[in-house]
């Protein structure tokens, strides 16, 4: 996949806020216009700056058709409105006024209306991954179900960190997909087998089995 755009830190610096924009507006300016465009961002227990890059993008992707953004919360808590808007970082005020057009949602992993199935990850398959990682406690086929609101967009937008992870080495890309927006059979064989794999043999490395099933699972996306 080409970059669009990139921006990177000088030595023992950060990125200021204008290369930010400058990153993104590069990458996205003009690229959804008159779309429908979904936005995954993470929840209060990731690191990112996510207020300023919440004004930025609204502002950048404001020729959008429709603007929604998902916090893509795997199995933790749903936010309530007060704690989104301290999120994105915006007042109630801004949320009744600047961004009355945008949409602020929660996953729902735990409410079977508001997932479908959209593949199924074979036993077969989940061993092929595994390898030697391959246990019985895996379990048989696994049912690819991902909340339904994507079936309503043209697009969808990742933002978030990417960070060691345990279960699957590094944060962020598909996981905001898998397990960040899809359902409890996902979220179980996913963590099962990183459980496997041992954090040792996880943390910090960049190709593990997890990251490759969740990346089958991205392809019927």
């Amino acid at each position: 996949m080409a970059i669009r755009a990139q921006h990177i830190a000088a030595n023992n610096s950060l990125l200021t806020p204008d290369e930010i924009h400058k990153a993104l507006y590069d990458g996205l300016n003009g690229q959804f216009t008159g779309g429908r465009l979904l936005v995954l961002i993470p929840d209060h227990t990731r690191t990112i700056p996510l207020p300023m890059l919440f004004r930025m993008l609204t502002a950048i992707l404001r020729d959008a058709k429709q603007l929604d953004f998902m916090i893509a919360l795997g199995t933790h808590p749903p936010l309530s409105e007060r704690a989104i808007q301290q999120l994105i970082g915006i007042t109630a005020e801004e949320r009744a006024t600047t961004y009355r057009h945008v949409g602020l949602l929660n996953h729902e992993w735990d409410n079977p209306d508001a997932l479908t199935e959209i593949g199924v990850l074979e036993k077969a398959q989940i061993q092929q991954i595994a390898g030697d990682l391959w246990h019985p406690s895996l379990g048989d086929d696994t049912p690819i179900r991902i909340n339904k609101r994507i079936l309503d967009y043209d697009h969808i937008l990742i933002v978030g960190p990417t960070l060691p992870h345990e279960v699957v080495g590094f944060s962020g890309g598909a996981k905001y997909l898998f397990p960040g927006i899809s359902s409890a059979e996902m979220i179980n064989t996913t963590h099962w087998m990183g459980a496997l794999a041992t954090i040792l043999n996880t943390i910090g490395i960049k190709q593990t089995p997890v990251r490759d099933m969740i990346h089958v699972a991205a392809e019927c996306v």
